[in-house]
């Protein structure tokens, strides 16, 4: 039964082949990342209702391996059982069992399930005298087979769609089954013994019953009848789903989590959208996508965590063993706690035994995963940081050569676990940014710190050097935020500047704080992004309001757009000139930059969104036309060319609708990873995992652009 059900994915992929001999970038051949998570059932292990033996997910279907035979559950209630007519108990044998284990994570440990096993097939013995009947996954696809051997007779198969509106054969022989709205298509069995092919064809006996008729064949030697199915309708999670990091390897593995409420999401494996904790719940997914050659984007892990309420990844750093640590934010007083925690207990006290927080006290979490490990063992570590008296945001995280954590965030707090050798001991403004160094083996941290001014602080990158410094970047409305150093700009310029600050958290005190300064104009920026290039200098982006933003002389763009323009900035603290590169990218409308990142030639990638119908896209474009609405971008930019043959390419990419890049990776040979949220009307390939909006809130999506 081939299905293009989508798979598993974590969201709506987008991926095409351009022509190779344009010299505009082309979207990653064949599929997007995503869409070739494997298709595999997952064994009930309690996560499920009992009469659930096996399960597979492909776009926003499930199909259920019963004791009473398959069963197909479509968006919302809607439900068709496939049951064989006359055919026997079956029994049910899973075959070729996975590596890949499943973990949730989900709220009490009583709800945790964890080292689920999967298997690429599952076989119905004798359905029949002499027919079985085989359930699985051949490129992204959904298959079944019925397999007959020498004597058995096909006429025996009878196929009754319990739940179906109607049955359909089509004038190209396909059986079309209509339920709830919705349209599954069985193309033309393809009948086969060994290389040659048979005569078949669906027949109807009754309104909701099908079955074959087969051509002459020699029924000495077994027999194949494998029908081709496509579920042809609207697909998507009804919630709010959006991807908020990723991170690839140098081992070629991409790591991506997001946010998910919906409890329908097509691409979530397993037990979560059968069991969110409640109505209000949002929780966190964990994909490792193999995206050399030899692993052809196969996942190696799925992870889901979370608790009672929201929760929410910001940020992900993977260490040389391949544990996924994570930060970002969480209001769930049951968010699972494991190992050393600084604070293992959420500082309010639930309100209510489904354990939701109604003060709304938010805390930052950060939680280590192990996916070599099986079992609750595979959460190595969790920890809640903040304090008692109000909200803690944890925005970004890195890790050093030893496995020390460093956190930077945004804090409001004033008991926030500040130690005795911080640069800054108490909040100074209405909220400081916090950089907090600690170690799993540890529950007291090595070293923590508020960093801020007299007004907002709001931290959002960090970057640990070879060398034990820490460069952490922030937006400010502070005038009288530290400066330390060489600062390359003293005072604050606009309502709002970004500022760079760089720590040694071996130093005590004020000797801590090794540099800091702010880079700004006079109308404000915000700073969203933050890496670290090849060659050690510091990549920042977000937006600017000013037209006297500081760029430089071979800048890309080097005029102001107009209501707000990415900035890109290439700097470093310890050359004079601080600003290496610095450009403007944007049109006569609103962009802001979210994700940034270099290759290994320091071209620097930067993803985001624009209202602009003028944004500077290139000739080369994949997509140069605006849809409207707010769109993705995505670019390319070579420091140092100046003028318009600075961008290696500049695009849109979207619909018109609200859509937005959040986060990218980028290889060493230029292959972007850009993903982030999107409303609908996202142009995807005919061959993608989930080919049309869900219909929720917001979908996640990944892209894929190669040199």
């Amino acid at each position: 039964m081939h299905r293009t059900l989508g798979l598993p994915s974590l969201l709506a992929l987008l991926a095409a082949c351009l022509d190779a001999a344009s010299p505009a970038p082309s979207l990653a051949v064949g599929r997007a990342a995503l869409e070739r998570l494997p298709l595999r059932f997952e064994a009930n292990q309690g996560q499920w209702s009992p009469d659930v033996r096996y399960l597979a997910r492909g776009g926003s279907v499930k199909v259920a391996l019963t004791d009473r035979g398959p069963s197909l559950r479509l968006p919302g209630t809607g439900r068709i059982d496939m049951v064989l007519e006359g055919a026997a108990r079956p029994r049910i044998e899973p075959l070729q069992p996975l590596a890949a284990r499943t973990d949730y994570f989900l709220g009490d440990r009583a709800n945790w399930h964890t080292g689920v096993a999967s298997f690429a097939r599952v076989r119905y013995a004798q359905v029949y005298r002499g027919i079985d009947a085989v359930y699985y996954g051949n490129d992204g696809r959904l298959e079944y087979d019925f397999v007959l051997a020498p004597g058995a007779d096909a006429g025996a198969i009878r196929m009754k769609f319990r739940g179906a509106d109607r049955l359909r054969i089509t004038p190209d022989g396909d059986l079309e089954v209509e339920a709830c709205g919705a349209t599954v298509v069985e193309k033309r069995p393809a009948v086969r013994q060994g290389d040659v092919a048979v005569a078949g064809r669906y027949v109807l006996l009754s309104r909701d019953v099908a079955a074959f008729r087969v051509g002459r064949y020699d029924r000495s030697r077994p027999l194949i009848i494998d029908p081709l199915l496509v579920y042809s309708t609207y697909v998507g999670g009804s919630g709010n789903d959006n991807v908020t990091a990723v991170n690839l390897t140098s081992k070629g593995l991409l790591y991506v989590t997001g946010s998910t409420n919906s409890a329908n999401l097509p691409y979530i494996d397993g037990a979560y959208s059968n069991n969110l904790i409640s109505s209000a719940a949002t929780n966190i997914f964990l994909a490792i996508l193999d995206t050399t050659a030899a692993g052809g984007y196969r996942a190696t892990y799925f992870g889901y965590i979370g608790g009672y309420d929201v929760d929410t990844p910001l940020a992900i750093a993977v260490d040389a063993q391949g544990d996924a640590y994570i930060t970002g934010t969480t209001n769930s007083t049951t968010f699972p706690m494991v190992g050393n925690s600084i604070l293992s207990a959420f500082p309010v006290s639930s309100s209510s035994s489904a354990g939701v927080n109604s003060t709304g006290l938010v805390q930052t979490f950060v939680l280590e995963l192990n996916p070599n490990l099986y079992g609750e063992v595979s959460l190595v570590y969790s920890t809640f940081l903040g304090g008692t008296l109000s909200h803690t945001y944890g925005k970004a995280i890195d890790l050093d050569q030893a496995g020390n954590i460093y956190v930077v965030g945004t804090t409001l707090t004033s008991d926030f676990p500040v130690t005795g050798n911080a640069y800054q001991t108490t909040l100074w403004g209405g909220q400081d940014t916090f950089l907090i160094e600690f170690s799993t083996a540890s529950t007291t941290p090595i070293y923590s710190t508020y960093l801020g001014g007299e007004l907002d602080d709001d931290g959002r990158g960090v970057a640990v050097a070879a060398n034990g410094l820490v460069y952490m970047t922030a937006t400010t409305g502070s005038t009288e935020f530290p400066m330390a150093g060489n600062a390359y700009q003293g005072n604050l310029s606009g309502g709002y500047d970004v500022v760079l600050a760089v720590i040694d958290p071996s130093q005590f005190g004020t000797e801590s704080l090794v540099y800091a300064t702010y880079l700004g104009g006079s109308s404000g920026e915000e700073v969203r992004g933050m890496a670290v290039d090849a060659s050690g200098n510091v990549l920042l982006t977000g937006y600017t309001l000013s037209s006297d933003f500081p760029v430089t002389a071979d800048a890309a763009q080097p005029v102001y757009g107009g209501n707000g323009d990415i900035f890109i900035a290439v700097v470093n603290p310890f050359t004079p000139q601080f600003l290496l590169y610095s450009t403007y990218l944007g049109g006569s409308d609103a962009e802001v930059g979210y994700g940034i990142g270099a290759d290994a030639q320091n071209n620097v990638y930067v993803t985001g969104y624009t209202l602009s119908s003028d944004f500077p896209v290139t000739p080369n474009a994949p997509l140069p036309i605006y849809p409207g609405g707010i769109d993705i971008v995505a670019a390319k930019v070579i420091p140092h060319v100046a003028g318009p043959n600075g961008f290696g390419y500049a695009t849109y990419y979207g619909g018109a609708s609200i859509s937005s890049g959040q986060t990218l990776a980028v290889a060493p040979d230029g292959t972007l990873y850009f993903a982030g949220f999107t409303g609908g009307n996202i142009t995807t390939t005919s061959d993608a995992a989930q080919g049309a909006y869900g219909g929720g809130i917001t979908d996640g999506f990944l892209v894929v652009f190669t040199p």
